[in-house]
């Protein structure tokens, strides 16, 4: 007979080693990328004026990145880097790449297409393996399901300020994007894994 594994409260979740700093992680990283995904559309269509095929290309071009970099880059990648390593250097290239969608310059645009694409695909995935690793099997079900709801929340509160900082602050939102991520990266380097570095 199978033996369940007790109910963890919100407290003794957030009280589990390291936890704390990855859902901060996990809000920081979501409200920085929804405040571009409610904003660049915008931009596109006032700021470039792009057209509807133009914005639907853009967005179709980064989710064909996306899916690359999730898949085989990944994981040739991870062979070769820790998972603290590719938390800290995706979020670098995710945080510059919020700088790129200031630029009026197809080119740099799509440029940072590809930094945002290889950013988030290679911090992402290694952040929840790093919280799905961060407690007893057991509890992995509890704390994955606390992670997502601190996603959803920072996409909620991402995607309604977002709209609201575009009308005033029109492409420099995307300055704040960096910003958050930035710390984001900052903060990543005291992410601990129950993996040893190689690069350490």
């Amino acid at each position: 007979m199978l033996e369940g594994a007790s109910d963890l409260t919100f407290r003794e979740i957030v009280g589990l080693p390291s936890i704390p700093l990855q859902l901060i992680l996990y809000f920081l990283v979501f409200l920085a990328f929804n405040f571009f995904y409610i904003s660049f559309p915008v931009h596109a269509a006032i700021g470039l004026d792009w057209s509807l095929s133009e914005v639907g290309l853009f967005f179709s071009v980064m989710g064909v990145l996306m899916v690359l970099v999730q898949g085989p880059v990944l994981k040739r990648m991870a062979v070769v880097w820790s998972e603290r390593t590719l938390i800290a250097g995706g979020s670098l290239a995710l945080a510059v790449s919020f700088l790129f969608f200031m630029s009026e310059d197809t080119t740099h645009i799509y440029a940072g297409t590809v930094l945002l694409a290889c950013g988030n695909g290679l911090m992402w995935p290694s952040l929840t393996a790093v919280i799905s690793k961060a407690t007893d099997p057991r509890h992995q079900g509890a704390v994955q399901g606390l992670a997502s709801s601190v996603g959803a929340v920072a996409s909620i509160v991402g995607l309604l300020a977002g709209g609201l900082l575009y009308g005033v602050l029109e492409s420099r939102v995307f300055v704040l994007s960096f910003a958050i991520t930035l710390l984001a990266v900052v903060m990543s380097f005291s992410v601990r894994t129950q993996e040893t570095d190689p690069l350490s």
